[in-house]
């Protein structure tokens, strides 16, 4: 096997590639920020004229409760956290390297009045309502989605409470009247050539039960349809902004034909599981006996999905979600030597040493004898692939760009 000495497990420090300042009525604050993230540059457009209006139009001095939705490195909320330190802010975002970012630069500000949790736009539990929500929206999500949004943030505001979004400016006739429809009332807009911002509040009670978790994923879905990997048919009901919607990519193809090659058993760890393919295609399989199933991943839209569709199998398999932000963090992929097969679909963070530290965790997870299913960019396996001590090479092959490897721990 190859090398394990010094050999560390990553840590969100490894993803920054620069730092910048914010400020925000009178304070400022300290972002590092990552290429794998939003507005890795500097501070975005949106979110200045966001916190513009803000200082402008709300007592900050009355904020107790701050919802920061999608928060990113932590912009929007950290700001308000430094100029309000009596208020709580609670930070969510889907992107579990968004959440280990805001984590760190609360640190790196020594903010201590947050909280942070990975969640799907505005997901439930809550333990009360907000005074403030903020949202820098993005701008695929589909329109779906914003209506679901602005409809399940109204009922998290306080009686005298505000939300606030900015969005593209070309969404913002779409989202003026989709804050009516719902029930809200408009009661600031401002806007940029780039960006409209919107202070709403509501317009009158709604149902609490409106903001909880049922259906909590059907405004994302947007097709159901049956696929095919090698002779394996299965259903799936696909969702905005993860590939593979409609049709399979060269990348799924080479993966699921080399990886279904024969049938799978025992515990089954998927990294970026995307709509839910391959756990799918592998679950389904002719002879396949999975006995447990883990979804891990940074996305939890991938993961909500991917185990939405596996429940639909209308088996009892045992399932467990494990967000994380890179699979070469320690623990990742589960406790030693308990996995019979990972299957990782790569998409490394440009310019991070991520490829030690992923072998390193793929080898302590893997039983004696268990398989490792790898795709990705050529390039990238290329580099993942480049010492293999340790592993017996059962499949590799390349398409358009594409390559998929299947080894067998030795």
């Amino acid at each position: 096997m190859w090398n394990q000495v010094n050999i560390r497990s990553v840590s969100t420090t490894d993803f920054v590639n620069r730092q910048t300042v914010c400020r925000f009525s009178g304070e400022e604050i300290i972002l590092d920020l990552s290429l794998g993230l939003f507005s890795s540059a500097g501070v975005d457009a949106g979110s200045l004229l966001l916190l513009k209006t803000i200082a402008k139009k709300i007592d900050l001095g009355k904020l107790s409760s701050i919802l920061d939705v999608g928060c990113g490195v932590g912009t929007l909320g950290l700001s308000l956290a430094k100029r309000c330190p009596d208020a709580e802010v609670f930070m969510v975002d889907r992107d579990e390297l968004a959440v280990d970012f805001t984590r760190h630069n609360a640190d790196l500000n020594r903010l201590k009045n947050i909280r942070t949790a990975s969640r799907l736009m505005l997901e439930g539990p809550h333990s009360g309502s907000y005074d403030l929500i903020l949202s820098n929206f993005p701008a695929k999500a589909g329109a779906p989605v914003l209506r679901d949004y602005l409809n399940r943030s109204l009922p998290l505001l306080k009686p005298q409470g505000t939300a606030v979004i900015v969005i593209v400016y070309t969404l913002a006739k779409l989202c003026r009247e989709l804050i009516t429809e719902e029930g809200g009332e408009i009661v600031h807009v401002d806007a940029s050539k780039q960006h409209t911002v919107f202070h709403y509040r509501s317009a009158a009670d709604h149902d609490a039960d409106s903001a909880d978790n049922k259906s909590l994923l059907q405004p994302y879905i947007r097709n159901s349809d049956e696929f095919k990997i090698k002779r394996t048919r299965y259903n799936l009901d696909t969702v905005w902004n993860i590939n593979d919607f409609d049709t399979l990519s060269w990348r799924l193809k080479l993966m699921g034909e080399l990886i279904n090659r024969e049938p799978r058993y025992g515990v089954m760890v998927f990294w970026s599981p995307g709509q839910g393919h391959l756990p799918l295609a592998v679950c389904r399989q002719k002879g396949a006996r999975p006995e447990k199933v883990i979804l891990t991943g940074r996305d939890r839209l991938e993961l909500l999905i991917s185990a939405h569709n596996l429940k639909a199998m209308g088996t009892d398999l045992p399932l467990e979600i494990r967000p994380m932000a890179d699979p070469g963090m320690e623990g990742c992929f589960g406790e030693k030597k308990s996995a019979d097969l990972l299957i990782t679909d790569l998409s490394p963070v440009p310019r991070t040493d991520w490829s030690s530290s992923l072998k390193d965790e793929a080898a302590k997870v893997l039983k004696t004898g268990g398989v490792w299913g790898i795709a990705g960019r050529s390039a990238d396996v290329a580099v993942l692939t480049k010492v293999s001590r340790g592993w017996t090479t059962l499949e590799d092959k390349r398409t358009r760009g594409w390559r998929a490897v299947v080894y067998r721990k030795n």
